[in-house]
């Protein structure tokens, strides 16, 4: 597989979101798609790609940290487009929506208050241990680039058993791993997250 570094995603992470601490990786398959298997080496794959760069969730490579794999131990499930994106209801799309819902709740003698039911990429990028400066809008931006055919995806969840990555996420805030095929571009992308306070 080869890894797409000049796709929209990374510069957008760069410019935009550079203290966002999810890993994502892009890859054009070498070879014809064959489902779950890979999937499977897109993972693998995008993991050794993360031990190039300077940072891994909450981890500096210069340190000494480097991420394995344990492949016999990767199990994955499909999940639906909702799943992968999903975010409490009536979740603010900008800063000013949230003050303004923050101002109501007052009025009425309540605290605001997000309430994250699942682990889903929504969570992942808009709630990470230290903050982000993000939005629904933001996140929908992300989306947009990552994912512009969504009726072609294939959207597989991974288990969190097969790789040290996840020893900090397991710690306390959580873990996530997804690969997502999408059918019409012939593009991987493969996002893991795993952080800790």
């Amino acid at each position: 597989m080869t890894e797409l570094t000049d796709h929209p995603v990374y510069r957008l992470l760069e410019t935009k979101y550079d203290e966002c601490q999810l890993d994502i990786v892009v890859l054009q398959p070498d070879g014809p798609y064959e489902g779950e298997v890979t999937h499977r080496r897109a993972v693998v794959e995008a993991f050794a790609l993360l031990n190039r760069r300077a940072r891994i969730a909450n981890n500096f490579t210069a340190s000494g940290f480097q991420v394995w794999v344990e492949q016999e131990k990767m199990e994955a499930r499909p999940i639906t487009w909702e799943e992968l994106t999903w975010l409490p209801p009536n979740f603010p799309r900008t800063c000013k929506e949230k003050k303004r819902q923050v101002r109501e709740l007052r009025q009425q003698g309540k605290q605001y208050c997000e309430r994250w039911d699942v682990l889903s990429l929504g969570y992942a990028f808009l709630a990470p241990p230290y903050g982000l400066d993000a939005w629904g809008e933001d996140f929908d931006k992300l989306c947009q680039v990552l994912f512009s055919n969504r009726d072609t995806l294939e959207i597989l969840s991974w288990n969190d058993t097969w790789s040290n990555y996840f020893d900090d996420g397991n710690e306390w805030w959580g873990t996530a791993c997804w690969s997502v095929y999408d059918r019409a571009a012939g593009v991987f992308v493969v996002i893991g997250a795993s952080l800790t306070d």
